[in-house]
């Protein structure tokens, strides 16, 4: 139906999908028909829409958001414990939603690696899921993963140790000359298209996922929340990631839309950051946000700065497109 909607349409129904979750944020569950007493046309379409809302994990708290209040004490810093008589853990690097990782040293093989310990209340087969699903993937863009095994009641992965810094903190410290973020992407890009021929999708593409080498080479880090296109036949996937880089299929739960070009969504979206220095979508809060990625149309690169290319304005429109059917047809081809 929605092909079928005016603009006009399709803009109140926006308008009165965000007032629907700025209630359900309140704990208020405003029926469709209350909503749309004005515009009873629409009130099918906004119930798809809310019944697509209510269906994704993210509606109430984003997983890949760290963590805050009473869970803190779950950040209790194991720095100096060695693991199985085998992983000396040296330095604590970071830490979200899911884990902490270290930067910790291979007593047996002696070489450094990285460790990823799941908090508490992390399920290990969450962690497993993730072990195998990236032991499958052998690529020098993408983060390497050397055992697994189980500590303290828990589950920790063993990856290879990157030296150096996550773009985020890369961009933080300056912004990248335009030749040197394009190759950047088109190289994480390729990492991507590889991971999808083996039939998994990482679906959490960004800045903080992304890891820089000593040699400026970016590698692709945590696919906690990557799903293989088998899962997502049978069912099995929920939508998830970090919401200013999820596509619009994940963000309405559309999981039979989803394939690799939920990727080359946040492609777009990364390399409309690294030219410009900030996002396409402005919107604030969270559920004016999702409204934007859902219904509105992302800022013209060269609206943010005229002095870029025509051709990369039309490589990251062409890569946010609102349907995946108009984006490129896979990461390579974006690459």
């Amino acid at each position: 139906m929605e092909n079928s909607l005016t603009d006009d349409d399709k803009d109140l129904l926006a308008d009165l999908l965000v007032k629907w979750e700025e209630a359900f944020d309140e704990g208020r569950d405003i029926p469709a028909e209350e909503l749309c007493t004005d515009c009873p046309h629409l009130t099918t379409e906004l119930q798809t829409k809310i019944e697509g809302l209510k269906a994704t994990s993210w509606v109430k708290r984003d997983p890949a958001r760290p963590l805050t209040g009473d869970r803190r004490a779950e950040f209790k810093n194991l720095s100096g414990t060695v693991l199985v008589n085998r992983y000396r853990l040296d330095e604590l690097l970071g830490r979200g939603g899911f884990g902490q990782v270290y930067r910790a040293f291979d007593l047996k093989l002696q070489r450094p690696v990285a460790v990823k310990i799941g908090h508490a209340r992390t399920s290990s087969d969450l962690l497993l899921d993730e072990a195998r699903r990236v032991a499958r993937l052998k690529h020098p863009c993408i983060v390497g993963v050397h055992d697994c095994g189980e500590a303290a009641g828990g589950m920790f992965l063993v990856f290879e140790l990157v030296e150096g810094k996550s773009l985020a903190d890369v961009i933080r410290d300056k912004k990248l000359p335009v030749r040197e973020a394009v190759n950047l992407v088109a190289a994480v890009a390729e990492g991507l298209h590889y991971a999808h021929q083996q039939g998994c999708l990482h679906r959490d593409i960004k800045p903080e996922n992304i890891l820089i080498n000593a040699e400026g080479k970016p590698l692709l880090a945590d696919f906690g929340v990557a799903t293989t296109l088998e899962e997502i036949e049978k069912g099995r996937s929920v939508s998830s990631g970090t919401l200013n880089y999820m596509s619009p299929e994940q963000v309405a739960g559309e999981s039979q839309l989803l394939d690799g070009r939920c990727d080359v969504h946040p492609l777009g979206v990364l390399l409309f950051e690294l030219l410009t220095g900030h996002s396409p979508f402005q919107a604030r809060p969270q559920a004016a946000l999702r409204e934007q990625i859902l219904f509105r149309q992302p800022m013209m690169l060269r609206a943010a700065d005229p002095s870029l290319p025509k051709e990369l304005e039309d490589t990251c429109s062409k890569a946010m497109a609102k349907h995946p059917a108009d984006r490129h047809v896979s990461a390579a081809a974006f690459a």
